[in-house]
């Protein structure tokens, strides 16, 4: 109950300050108002503007036009004196050639020279028979070796076609047998890992024979024989291969 008391007196008391400031600021603007005069003013200047001397306007001076100077002639070209024509001596006479009188030749004479015209022809003929001669067979020889290089390209080729499908067929038979190989219990309990070389031959009809184990651990060769015996027939082209055809394949067991 004393604390109720005491914190509504505290609250009055405050109040009570706070009237009393805005009460002593309100009567102190009153006063400043009071206070203030006003003056009258009384005095009053006049001047008296002396007015500008106007300034008369002068005309504007007339512009002399002066006459535009007169071209100068332009000085004619003196004329050069023509030179005279030489004058070309003329040609001395030609002496006049004395006619030159043939003498008839004896027939003898023209019989040796017959019998030589046709021996040179008879040899440009023989030459132009050779040359031709030498141009065929060189023509053939070009022929013939353009033929032969041919077909080394064809052969060529048609090893590397041959060479590729090999390949390919190998590739596919060894994702085949490891897809049929399984992983023997007792080697996955113990974790053996390893691998199987085997041999086999395949014949021209894509069945197997000849299986042979040649190396690997012995946990691993019946499975081994088994992936191989599942994988087979496949179908083969008759051309692959030289059939039958043996085989040496790899076969790993490896743990994942």
């Amino acid at each position: 109950m004393n604390r109720y008391l005491s914190s509504l007196l505290l609250t009055s008391i405050i109040y009570v300050i706070i009237m009393g400031l805005v009460f002593y600021f309100l009567n102190k603007d009153d006063i400043s108002h009071s206070e203030v005069r006003v003056i009258d003013v009384y005095k009053v200047n006049f001047s008296i503007l002396k007015p500008q001397k106007i300034q008369e306007v002068q005309p504007k001076p007339e512009k002399k036009v002066e006459p535009k100077p007169k071209k100068k002639p332009k000085p004619k070209p003196e004329k050069k004196p023509k030179q005279k024509k030489k004058i070309k001596p003329k040609p001395e006479p030609k002496p006049v050639e004395e006619p030159i009188i043939e003498e008839p030749i004896e027939e003898p004479i023209i019989e040796a020279q017959e019998e030589l015209i046709e021996e040179i022809e008879e040899d440009v003929v023989t030459e132009l028979v050779e040359e031709t001669i030498e141009e065929e067979t060189i023509t053939q020889e070009q022929i013939a070796q353009q033929e032969e290089l041919q077909k080394q390209i064809q052969e060529a080729n048609a090893a590397n076609i041959l060479k590729q499908k090999q390949d390919i067929f190998i590739a596919n038979l060894v994702e085949r047998i490891n897809s049929n190989k399984s992983y023997p219990n007792m080697a996955r309990r113990r974790a053996i890992e390893g691998s199987v070389e085997v041999t086999f031959k395949i014949l021209s009809d894509g069945d197997v024979r000849d299986i042979e184990i040649v190396t690997g651990r012995r946990v691993f060769k019946k499975s081994a024989l088994q992936a191989i015996e599942r994988s087979f027939p496949v179908e083969i082209e008759s051309t692959l291969f030289d059939f039958p055809k043996e085989f040496k394949i790899t076969i790993v067991y490896i743990l994942r």
